[in-house]
């Protein structure tokens, strides 16, 4: 997961006083075939659990494996980067990341959060960290959470989102036929907004010139046929596994990032689009704001017409494209790995 990787990155690189157990579960794997670095002052564990997920093996790891690997280890405080529950063990610190509340606040059943789940263990948490003032404002207003025990912590993007070389766009380019200048948008779950882009970029005058590229894994026949509908069809280019390389190469090539996301817990790929000097065009909703700042050009989501001028905008005004990219830069360079586990470490020191 990108959020665990760069705070335990980011904790290796800050803090040699500290001692951290990373753990993992599985029954045949051992900790050398674990991601995370060891040595120094980290460690790897790996329970014995199954790797397939079954009804109640999170409760048996909670109840059973945990609680005996904390007394075994003397381990005085447990961060879980990410889900629904918590191993309550007397004199455990515990600390959960909550990164959206989605399903309750938009409806998204798209992968489902257990909310009940959520409420149970945020109120018995010791410190319950957020990935921003919007999450955090979802969870006062629909679970009560005490605001004493939130902390905002912002996470940081990888440091492989940087400007891509002219060779490497070549080859990108090359590699998917982009031939013409193109928008860029990331995502398939349905609250990325990918019909709301797509009506969008068929409303443009930049469709004349201009390519649509969507990495998209879900629903891409529905978004081919709404293409079609619009007459855009021949202007879309959906692809459907980008690695890792390649996501930061059509990053630092695009007109512009267009991510008008309908609800977002932080929005990392607009940190991460700055980071590669990509103007941006993001939504006036949820954390979208928060991270973009003045960098970016907001719209309303749910308004095609208003992403539409968006794109033009940036298409027919490259001094002020420009402008943007300077501002994103910056605005970047506020969201670092080290500041991230920075803040997290203060947030250990009130064990």
């Amino acid at each position: 997961m990108t959020y665990t990787e760069g705070l335990v990155n980011g904790l290796r690189d800050v803090d040699q006083e500290n001692s951290y157990s990373l753990v993992y579960y599985s029954l045949w794997r051992n900790s050398s075939h674990m991601p995370g670095p060891a040595g120094r002052n980290f460690s790897k564990t790996v329970l014995r659990m199954p790797d397939r997920t079954f009804y109640g093996r999170q409760a048996l790891t909670d109840r059973i494996a945990l609680p005996l690997f904390f007394n075994a280890k003397k381990i005085n405080i447990f961060h879980r980067t990410c889900g629904y529950t918590m191993p309550f063990v007397k004199n455990i610190f515990g600390i959960l990341t909550v990164h959206d509340l989605r399903t309750l606040t938009i409806g998204d059943s798209f992968w489902a959060q257990n909310i009940e789940h959520y409420r149970k263990t945020i109120n018995a948490l010791n410190a319950c960290v957020v990935v921003s003032e919007c999450t955090k404002r979802d969870l006062v207003e629909h679970l009560k959470v005490d605001e004493q025990k939130m902390h905002v912590v912002y996470q940081a993007a990888h440091e492989r989102f940087r400007p891509a070389s002219e060779e490497e766009i070549t080859h990108v380019r090359k590699k998917y036929n982009l031939s013409d200048p193109f928008f860029l948008s990331l995502g398939s779950v349905p609250r990325k907004n990918i019909d709301g882009i797509i009506r969008a970029f068929a409303l443009s005058k930049a469709k004349t010139e201009h390519l649509l590229v969507l990495s998209c894994n879900y629903d891409v026949a529905k978004y081919r046929q709404l293409a079609e509908s619009l007459g855009v069809a021949n202007r879309l280019r959906i692809l459907e596994s980008l690695t890792d390389e390649d996501i930061v190469v059509l990053y630092s090539a695009c007109q512009a990032f267009v991510f008008p996301s309908l609800y977002e817990g932080f929005g990392l790929p607009i940190v991460e689009a700055f980071q590669c000097k990509a103007p941006v065009i993001t939504s006036t909703i949820s954390s979208c704001p928060e991270v973009a700042g003045d960098a970016a050009i907001l719209v309303d989501p749910n308004q095609p017409q208003a992403i539409a001028e968006a794109m033009d905008h940036l298409w027919l005004h490259p001094r002020e494209r420009q402008v943007l990219i300077d501002k994103g830069i910056a605005r970047g360079k506020m969201f670092t790995r080290e500041q991230h586990a920075r803040d997290m470490l203060g947030i250990y020191g009130r064990a």
